[in-house]
């Protein structure tokens, strides 16, 4: 007769930061092993990415506490974007079961793109999806998180019909479904495109707020209007100016 499985808390904290992105290395490990010896109630964790667009770093200090019983749980993380300029972006990102941002979205949406999320609507008490990114022009909540700028459903941002008019050319049909669910993600795709009878690679962004793509070359030049991708969030908030969207705290 089979027994049950006893917990191993520490192989269940390894394997959340595993699959929220942090990484298994053996540093990590050790850190978190030591933390989690500790007499302290509270400890944390610093790690870094390189899975910033180039010329950005990404700093995450990741959360824990003890209960009284001895459990240990991983609450939350401290994001840190320090860009190509200097310029700083921070944000405390909550850890849960549900709806936990993985490390490479927070990059994603420090760096100005969009995340598709799943939600309980407490209204008709289902659950829903919607894009999510940085409203950097409201002042900070009262512990220092940006507001998100929500996209709802009714907004009808359908990432197939999007990619569909865009003029993408997919080699495989697993290929278009590989790049929906990564725009979808925040991520910046390596796509092939049509532009005037002439098959280009370059690389694409979703953009919700006007339920389409932003197509770069190579280079990360816009396609028509040359603008760099250091002009993203520029380019963002000009657009936002003539859109009112709600924006709430998560």
């Amino acid at each position: 007769m089979e027994t049950k499985k006893e917990f191993n808390q520490t192989d269940y904290l390894k394997n959340q930061m595993k699959y929220l992105g942090f990484g298994e290395s053996e540093q990590l490990h050790k850190d978190l092993e030591k933390g989690i010896n500790s007499k302290k109630q509270e400890f944390e964790i610093k790690t870094t990415s390189d899975k910033t667009l180039p010329g950005n770093k990404a700093e995450f200090a990741l959360k824990f506490n003890k209960s009284e019983n001895g459990g240990v749980f991983f609450n939350s993380y401290d994001a840190k974007l320090t860009k190509e300029n200097g310029e700083e972006i921070t944000q405390n990102f909550r850890v849960n079961r549900e709806n936990s941002f993985t490390a490479k979205e927070a990059i994603n949406l420090m760096e100005g793109r969009s995340v598709k999320i799943e939600f309980h609507n407490p209204k008709n008490d289902q659950q829903e999806t919607a894009f999510v990114q940085f409203n950097f022009d409201e002042p900070k909540t009262e512990k220092g998180n940006y507001m998100f700028q929500n996209f709802y459903q009714n907004y009808g941002v359908d990432t197939e019909k999007i990619v569909e008019k865009s003029n993408l050319i997919f080699d495989k049909p697993e290929y278009k479904d590989n790049a929906i669910k990564s725009l979808e993600k925040g991520n910046i795709v390596k796509v092939k495109f049509d532009l005037d009878d002439k098959i280009m690679e370059g690389k694409a962004i979703l953009d919700p707020l006007n339920r389409n793509l932003k197509l770069y070359d190579n280079d990360m030049n816009r396609i028509n209007t040359n603008k760099p991708l250091q002009g993203i969030e520029n380019e963002e908030k000009h657009e936002k100016a003539n859109v009112k969207e709600q924006s709430i705290k998560r």
